[in-house]
């Protein structure tokens, strides 16, 4: 019910205006849906009337000189004055605050607990109404805009650009530019033109960026050619979707890709290239899996898969196959999950972050004890918090998903990629078809559409999916649905560049995944999750592809002038 995430959600907006004078206000401990959870950023500051009567729906709050708070909600057993309307907190006895109880294990693997997220149907909306002059009670003003009733979500506004936050591009010049609209001087070997698809590869009907080559790597359900002439064991596995590249021996790197199969025929799968980028061996390292939709990469070098269904979980495995996979503790009591990121800029104490494809999904954070990270530190105790947007520039982190399912419902429904950089957590919604770009040192972000404009040629209109961050100036997002599926980039200024765009019939309502990059940038890898095939997530389902700048330059190198 709306109700009582109104409740919580007040306790959280009112810590939020309530942070520069943090010193006078007591700190509160509160209770979600019967669950003690803490929160030094929980501040009570309203008071409603003493014996006031109110619904199931209660949340209690523990100030820091020991009186214990209750905030509660819902309907009255009478019409409700103008004074008891909405939120309320009444102080009701005296006892000691409690800590908060955090997972010190894992899930038992092959256990699947049922999902907690909501079916999906919106909440029906309070039974209040703003009084007949159209004033807002004064409860609710202790609501964030986008939980008081009767409200319509603002239309997001573009600007300022979540890019703004890059650092500069790097060039391999070191020359300044002069006059206006001019770009960076290049050297004369460079051939790549970003955004320019000139190139049509009429044999796999689709065109790629000026100066640069692509070859058919895999096709589901064919075995791999290897470089000593001999054939995998096994076909290429069947709707490949997320992807991460990883250093291998010898110069050499590991390509892992998700299988989005349903009913246990998912899994993951990995490639393994020489040092001449050569296919040397395939195999897979994790199976009887659901929808292995997309994850992410940890900072020891292990690969997150995350399962998009119901009862999905989040499994750890290792690139080189040396260790058994593992669930994870991020998945909790499972849901449709699918990305992972990760801030490292404590290597003691890693920061994961969990994206769920679903309207009322919760984008969450896990944040492990400190210690030397590895293998276990997704294996052991730590803290869950998840993502409510308090406004149109500012976040919180709360530790009731409740609450965190709403904001996600209203300002970014079905989360799908994620990725990190320099303090800055990036984000996309394919309901909303925008980027989010979160400070997680201010607690403020940003926000611009993903459908806008390209410079020179292709067009980016459907539904963004994956996201990678590289080490240059681009951000690159894959696309679901349409008739163009194809991969993006877009730099520090907010420009937006074709990398390469399906125009075959086969492809109509395709997606592409699997992005990733070598170690060194040179090659780029990516897939069709179907491919034209006459099913859809069937085995004989996807193919994947190998690109390369004629020049041997890294994709986030240097290009040739781009004004078109």
């Amino acid at each position: 019910m709306i109700f009582h995430r109104y409740a919580f959600t007040a306790l959280l907006l009112s810590a939020h205006r309530a942070q520069h004078n943090a010193s006078a206000d007591p700190l509160v401990t509160a209770r979600c849906n019967g669950k003690v959870i803490k929160n030094q950023d929980i501040l009570a500051q309203r008071r409603l009337k003493p014996g006031s009567k109110s619904s199931k729906h209660t949340y209690d709050a523990t100030v820091g000189n020991g009186a214990i708070i209750t905030s509660t909600s819902g309907k009255s057993n009478k019409t409700p004055s103008t004074e008891d309307q909405g939120i309320g907190i009444t102080t009701i006895k005296s006892k000691a605050s409690k800590s908060t109880k955090t997972s010190s294990k894992a899930p038992k693997a092959g256990t699947l607990a049922p999902s907690s997220s909501p079916s999906g149907v919106p909440a029906t909306q309070p039974s209040v109404a703003p009084t007949e002059d159209g004033i807002i009670p004064n409860d609710e003003l202790l609501l964030p805009k986008c939980l008081r009733r009767n409200y319509v979500p603002p239309t997001p506004k573009p600007s300022p650009r979540p890019f703004a936050t890059l650092p500069p591009v790097k060039l391999d010049t070191a020359e300044p530019t002069t006059g206006e609209g001019s770009v960076p001087p290049t050297d004369e070997n460079v051939t790549f033109r970003r955004g320019d698809l000139s190139k049509n590869i009429r044999r796999l009907g689709i065109r790629v960026a000026r100066g640069m080559s692509v070859r058919v790597v895999a096709t589901a359900n064919e075995r791999i050619n290897f470089a000593n002439g001999d054939m995998s064991s096994l076909p290429f596995h069947g709707a490949p979707d997320g992807a991460a590249v990883f250093a291998w021996e010898d110069g050499g790197h590991v390509y892992v890709s998700n299988s989005d199969r349903q009913n246990k025929r998912g899994g993951v799968y990995a490639m393994y290239f020489d040092k001449q980028g050569d296919v040397v061996d395939y195999k897979m390292l994790l199976s009887d899996t659901t929808r292995n939709s997309s994850g992410g990469k940890t900072p020891f070098n292990t690969w997150l898969s995350c399962e998009e269904y119901a009862q999905g979980q989040c499994w750890q495995v290792d690139p080189e196959g040396r260790r058994n996979p593992e669930m994870t503790v991020l998945g909790g009591e499972g849901g449709n999950y699918e990305a992972v990121a990760c801030d490292d800029r404590n290597p003691l104490q890693p920061i994961f972050y969990v994206t769920e494809d679903n309207e009322f999904g919760a984008l969450r954070k896990f944040i492990p004890v400190k210690g030397p990270a590895g293998w276990d530190t997704l294996n052991g105790p730590g803290t869950t918090e998840y993502l409510v947007f308090l406004d149109d520039k500012t976040f919180t982190w709360s530790l009731c998903d409740d609450v965190a399912r709403t904001s996600q419902s209203i300002y970014f429904p079905n989360v799908e990629g994620i990725d990190f950089k320099d303090g800055i957590l990036y984000f996309v919604s394919k309901r909303r078809l925008m980027l989010y770009a979160l400070d997680l040192d201010n607690n403020t972000y940003t926000m611009a559409p993903t459908n806008e404009a390209l410079l020179g040629g292709g067009e980016f209109k459907n539904s963004p999916d994956q996201l990678i961050r590289n080490e240059g100036d681009y951000l690159y997002f894959t696309e679901d649905g349409g008739k163009t599926p194809g991969v993006y980039a877009v730099d520090s200024s907010g420009q937006r560049f074709a990398i390469f765009e399906a125009y075959g019939k086969q492809y109509f309502g395709d997606e592409t995944t699997g992005l990733a990059f070598s170690p060194d940038g040179t090659k780029m890898y990516a897939c069709f999750q179907d491919c034209g095939c006459e099913v859809s997530g069937e085995g004989d389902c996807g193919c994947m592809l190998e690109f390369e700048r004629l020049d041997g330059r890294s994709f986030d190198g240097e290009t040739l002038n781009l004004r078109f």
